[in-house]
This record gives C-alpha cells, sequence and structure tokens, in this order.
C-alpha cells in the first residue's frame, strides 16, 4: 500500500511540473498537431502510443493529414523525402539523441553511441569487416547454413497442392518466421564468432549458459527489446518506470529477467571465442577484425567494449534479417504474379545448383527488386530513428525547428509516400527497375538501413543472405499459407515482428522450368 502510495505522489509532482513547463514553453512546437491529446503535455503519452501493437502504422494514418505530428512535448515526427537529408544525411548538424543513452550497457555499440568523435573510430573499426569483399569470402558459411536450412524443409514436405486449392492442416509443417530466424543466428553468430550453435539442426534456438538452465536466444532477444521499447520513448520517466515496473508487474519483471539472458549469452560465446583465441585458433570471422586492425596490430579494447559490439552484430545481424525474409516471402507468396517472374529469372541463373551461388544471383535485377520492395513496405525498423537538433536551431523540410529538439522520420511512413510510391500498399517490384529522374526519387526516400554517416553498416551482409536464401527457397520450392484470406500479423518493439507465418511446402519440379 505504501509502495503504491509513494508511486501516485511521485507520478502527480511529475505530472505538475510538467503541465506548468508546456504552460510556459516558448519553444514554438504546439503549432504542430499531436499524436495524442497529450503529447504536447508529456512524454508520457508514449505509453499510450505504444500501446498500439503497430504503432508506426497508427503514426503512419496520422501523418495521412499532417506532414509534421508533435510526438511529446520536445518531439517531432516529419514525413517528408526532404526530412531524410535535413536529419539523417551526411553533413547534417544533428546528433542522435539522449534516448541511445538508456538502451546502453557499461560499454556503447557503434549503433547507440552518440559522440560523433567516438562512432567515427568504431565505425572505423568495422568497416573493414563489413568491406563486400570480405564478406563474399564468407559465402562458404552462409551457404552451409542454407544447406541446413533446406534440409530441413526438405523433410517437412507435402504433396503438391490439389486442384481445389484448399490447404488442409495437417500439411501446414513450417513456421517459417521461426525458421528464419534460426537460419540467420546460426549464420551470424558463425560469421561473428566462428561459433556452431547448431539451431537449425535441433529446430530450437537454445544455448547452454553457465548458471542459466536452457536459455533461449530468440527468446531472450525479444523479452529485452519487449520491456526497454515499453518506456523508451518517455525519456525523462524512463529509469522511474523501468524499476516501477519490475516490482509491480510481473509480467514485465519475467520480461526484463528473460531479456537479461541475452547478455549472458553474449558474454558466453565470447569468452569461448577468446579461449579459441588464445589457445591459437586462427580463425576468420568478424572478432578477428575486432581484435586486430588490418596490420594485425592488437587494438587492445576493454572486454566491455568488445561484447557491446558483438552483442549488437549478433542482435540486429540476426533478427532484421530474419524478418526481412520472413516478409519478402509472404509478400511474394500473396502476389503469385511477381513469384512466377522471379523463378523465371533464378531458372535462368541457376541450373543444379542445390545453393544458390550469391556470384550468380547478386546481379539479378528482379531479385533486388522484389527484396527492395518488401523491404519498402515492411522494413524490419519502422519507427523513426531518433536525432536531436542543435542548440541554435536548423531547418527541417522548410521548417525552422528550435535547438534541442528530438526529430526522426518513421521509415514506413516515408516509404509510403504518395508521390514518390504511388498505390503505396501495392506490392509492385517493378517501380523499382524504372530508370532515370525516377529512379533516383526512389533511392531518396528509401531507408531501410537508415542513411548517412549512421546508416547500417552491415546492410551488405543483410542483403547477401536475403538474396541467397530466396533465391534458393523460390527455385526449389512451392508454398501456401493457410487460405487465401490469410493475413501476417506484427508486433512492433524496436524493431516490426512478424508473428508466426504457417506454410504449406512442397518440392518443385525444377526440370521443367
Amino acid at each position: 500500500m505504501a509502495l503504491t502510495l509513494l508511486f501516485i505522489t511521485l507520478l502527480a509532482c511529475l505530472c505538475i511540473k510538467r503541465l506548468l513547463s508546456y504552460l510556459h514553453s516558448t519553444n514554438r512546437l504546439r503549432k504542430y498537431p499531436s499524436l495524442t491529446p497529450l503529447s504536447g503535455l508529456t512524454s508520457l503519452s508514449y505509453l499510450y502510443y505504444r500501446s498500439h501493437p503497430f504503432r508506426t502504422r497508427h503514426l503512419y494514418l496520422k501523418h495521412k493529414k499532417h506532414p509534421i505530428i508533435r510526438l511529446a512535448p520536445n518531439t517531432l515526427s516529419f514525413a517528408s523525402v526532404q526530412a531524410i537529408k535535413d536529419i539523417y544525411g551526411h553533413g547534417t548538424p544533428c546528433r542522435k539523441d539522449d534516448v541511445y543513452h538508456l538502451t546502453m550497457g557499461s560499454h556503447a555499440n557503434v549503433l547507440n553511441i552518440v559522440d560523433r568523435g567516438e562512432h567515427a573510430r568504431k565505425r572505423r573499426m568495422l568497416a573493414h569487416a563489413f568491406a563486400a569483399r570480405n564478406l563474399e569470402g564468407w559465402e562458404e558459411k552462409i551457404g552451409e547454413k542454407v544447406g541446413r536450412l533446406v534440409m530441413q524443409l526438405d523433410r517437412r514436405c507435402t504433396c503438391c497442392l490439389g486442384d481445389d486449392g484448399l490447404v488442409e492442416m495437417e500439411d501446414v509443417t513450417v513456421d517459417f518466421r521461426l525458421w528464419a530466424n534460426l537460419f540467420t543466428v546460426d549464420a551470424i553468430v558463425d560469421l561473428a564468432l566462428s561459433e556452431k550453435l547448431g539451431m537449425l539442426d535441433s529446430g530450437r534456438d537454445m544455448v547452454s549458459i553457465e548458471g542459466v538452465d536452457g536459455a533461449k536466444y530468440i527468446d531472450s532477444l525479444h523479452c529485452g527489446g519487449r520491456f526497454v521499447s515499453k518506456f523508451v520513448g518517455t525519456t525523462d520517466w524512463f529509469r522511474f518506470l523501468k524499476t516501477a515496473s519490475i516490482w509491480l508487474k510481473p509480467y514485465l519483471r519475467s520480461q526484463w529477467e528473460r531479456g537479461q539472458n541475452f547478455g549472458r549469452i553474449v558474454c558466453t560465446l565470447v569468452d569461448r571465442r577468446l579461449r579459441r583465441q588464445q589457445c591459437g585458433d586462427q580463425l576468420d570471422d568478424f572478432f578477428d577484425f575486432l581484435m586486430t586492425d588490418k596490420s594485425g596490430n592488437a587494438r587492445c579494447l576493454e572486454r566491455g567494449e568488445i561484447e557491446a559490439e558483438t552483442g549488437i552484430l549478433l542482435d540486429a545481424g540476426s533478427d532484421t534479417t530474419a524478418i526481412a525474409l520472413t516478409h519478402v516471402l509472404y509478400y511474394l507468396i500473396k502476389s503469385p504474379r511477381s513469384l512466377t517472374k522471379l523463378r523465371k529469372e533464378v531458372a535462368s541463373a541457376i541450373s543444379e545448383e542445390t545453393i544458390a551461388p550469391y556470384a550468380k544471383v547478386k546481379s539479378l535485377p528482379y531479385l533486388k527488386a522484389c527484396l527492395d520492395e518488401s523491404l519498402r513496405l515492411s522494413p524490419p525498423v519502422s519507427r523513426g530513428l531518433e536525432r536531436r537538433t542543435p542548440s541554435g536551431g536548423m531547418q527541417i523540410a522548410g521548417e525552422t525547428i528550435p535547438g534541442d529538439v528530438a526529430v526522426s522520420v518513421p521509415t514506413y511512413v516515408v516509404q509510403r509516400n504518395l508521390t514518390v510510391f504511388p498505390e503505396p500498399d501495392e506490392y509492385r517490384p517493378e517501380r523499382w527497375l524504372e530508370g532515370g529522374e525516377k529512379a533516383k526519387q526512389l533511392r531518396d526516400a528509401f531507408i531501410p538501413f537508415s542513411t548517412g554517416a549512421r546508416g547500417c553498416i552491415g546492410r551488405n551482409i543483410s542483403m547477401m543472405e536475403q538474396q541467397i536464401v530466396v533465391a534458393t527457397l523460390v527455385h526449389r520450392y512451392d508454398f501456401a499459407l493457410p487460405s487465401d484470406d490469410w493475413e501476417l500479423e506484427w508486433e512492433e518493439a524496436f524493431l516490426l515482428w512478424p508473428a508466426k507465418m504457417p506454410l504449406k511446402i512442397w518440392r518443385r519440379d525444377v526440370s521443367v522450368c
């Protein structure tokens, strides 16, 4: 009872403080429409915003009427293409928002580091590892994982779809969302640490950790993201809400505790990799680039920084690509004409190979268009990545924005810009094959990997995996969803997680292609 009373008292005091601040506000943001009635008053309005399972879709519907929306007292969301360049482009005066400090552990990683100089150092340290020529040298690791995925899918194949086109539920043998994630986890852990987790072999995401009985990799990752994302937008309230929720809400406490296992998994995997290095193993992986520079000299990083960079690589390098793979296969199944066209292109490039060679599929224009169109419709990072204006203010999309304001462009919103993308909710890969000025307009509004100096450093490896996997699967298999009107559902935390995607799957007769 006393704890509840204290909570209510603190809440009332903070609300009064916010009200007084709002009434005396001189930052000229009141002219912009608010997302909710409380958005101009308190960042706690984010909790209501977060209650939507797909909150950026909700924001998109609001942005249809208003190009600029006030998300919180000192936070604006922009829907224009020009705002992308102003906020994220090379040379922008914006810096990463302070919200990134809230997701930081003992050491920052290349994603959440705010200081520009430190980010440049980290970027230089990792850039060589992510260069395309290095990634192609690791194609064998990716191909081996694709082969294990194919082996598992072969075991779950059923007979062809009948003439009536109806799917028998006992033939729905594959949750593709799960298998895509098992593939990406196995692949990134091998690429990063030369570790064989064997998730594709077992069909489960269990990782052995000292002191933890059967920790789940994907579950730990999602629980942690789910918990932190509930409060991270309420910057001033974050630590208070985080602590209070752990004490007062058993469900959130369990999410937090399970989420902590991801850090333990990273620590365990780093331990294993360091021991192998100390034993003299010569391993070709991302970790080697993290430990030594191009001249072979030791970087002598602190253990905390090693774990921070490894953790973000295993996090972003597995989940985002799994999401992208799930989405593109979903849209292709829902668009039979596009799937047929893609199969013809792939068949012209590969013949008897079980696994599509990267050299043969990396330049296929329609394959790339199918992947880009899926990333446009359902980007893994759908929300706006937060930045903060310089103290003197700046111009964004023709508007004078005061200093020290949090600003962002939601990827999901701008990639549905009607001027650039007619019929924005249609899956139409052909739009990416147009040339000239239209192609430039599309690219300027396409930011699934963000853009500028803080753009995703891992985009090359993600696209490489997507090209190999999608080409292999559409060439080898046919698929059916449970019914023609079945639709994928989503949950949005930091990433846009698709729910289960049940499939009937069967082998195609490639000889007649």
